[in-house]
């Protein structure tokens, strides 16, 4: 048999199809149909019974996240259920009683982790970008900060927190090694951002007070949109933070993973924003906090790209050094 990591796309996409049919076979359910819907870091299985009822299966990849994050979402997740009338995902127990199932299949090196939760229907937000749901999509997020600041983490869990650009161990590759990937005197305008970025983590964690979980991926294609009502799912990145850093994740995406322009992004923005202070107080402590943030995003998005696609990272760099320039002039983040 050959190694997993040698086959096409579609090769181990079968091998995962297996192991979802035997992580499947913990539930009690009277399958129809299991379909391979997303495979990126994590398989996504639609899973269709025989009753008609629907649900989704992830299989998470075992270096993606720990056991102690894994639990974190779910904890989160059934909090929120119990607790809320916001539309999450649902999750399952198995025939053990038990909410992760570890599974095994040959063919595919470790055992892996699956979850079964309820399928959320509706197409995705980033597939409806209108002002009409981005003012509920700032409803959405100010309930889930709303939530998160009342959660507790259970005794037996360790919670990161976002208190820098690196959280999960990552490696700095934003360093003088790697300057000759700095165009003329893009390496200066970089670290300038950096010590800017900075700076807002030590104002923002200088007590530590008021620090919650927050969804930490909470963008456009988080979120379905079905018969009018929005649906937030994928909580799997949560986290201990701030709600600012939140929605700088939120506009992040919006603006740099998106067809927007500038002129459409601050529309939607500012529809998001309509929304949240509807149901709360707006938390941006004070101008530029939230496209500061963004900013940071950005130092983490090309640190991974000189890690993981270092050709392509000269380029990636030189346009975003004019964003950055811009951006340290007037305190707000553009394309």
């Amino acid at each position: 048999m050959r190694p997993f990591s040698t086959l096409t796309e579609r090769g181990q996409a079968l091998r995962l199809r297996h192991m979802a049919v035997a992580a499947l076979s913990h539930y009690d359910l009277p399958l129809k149909q299991v379909r391979l819907v997303a495979n990126h870091l994590n398989g996504i299985f639609r899973v269709d019974t025989e009753g008609g009822e629907t649900y989704a299966l992830r299989i998470s990849h075992p270096t993606w996240r720990t056991d102690d994050e894994l639990q974190t979402e779910l904890h989160w997740l059934q909090m929120l259920a119990q607790d809320t009338t916001i539309g999450v995902p649902r999750l399952f127990l198995n025939t053990q009683g038990e909410l992760i199932t570890r599974v095994t299949c040959d063919g595919v090196p470790e055992p892996r982790r699956a979850v079964l939760m309820s399928w959320i229907p509706g197409l995705l937000l980033s597939e409806q970008l209108t002002p009409q749901n981005f003012v509920k999509f700032g409803v959405l997020a100010a309930r889930l900060h709303k939530h998160g600041a009342t959660w507790r983490a259970p005794s037996n869990l360790t919670v990161r927190v976002r208190n820098g650009l690196y959280v999960r161990d990552e490696k700095d590759e934003l360093h003088e090694m790697n300057r000759e990937l700095f165009a003329g005197n893009s390496y200066a305008i970089f670290e300038q951002v950096r010590d800017h970025v900075h700076q807002a983590y030590e104002r923002l964690y200088r007590d530590g007070q008021g620090v919650q979980i927050i969804h930490a991926d909470l963008h456009q294609k988080n979120v379905k949109v079905f018969r009018g009502a929005i649906y937030p799912f994928d909580f799997e990145d949560s986290i201990l933070g701030y709600p600012v850093q939140d929605i700088a994740q939120t506009f992040y995406d919006l603006l740099f993973f998106s067809s927007l322009d500038n002129k459409e992004y601050q529309l939607l923005r500012d529809a998001f924003i309509q929304g949240y202070r509807s149901e709360q107080p707006w938390p941006e402590a004070y101008p530029g906090q939230i496209d500061t943030f963004m900013a940071g995003q950005q130092l983490w998005r090309t640190n991974f790209i000189i890690r993981y696609d270092r050709s392509y990272a000269r380029s990636f760099i030189t346009l975003l050094a004019q964003s950055f320039e811009t951006f340290l002039k007037t305190g707000i983040l553009l394309k």
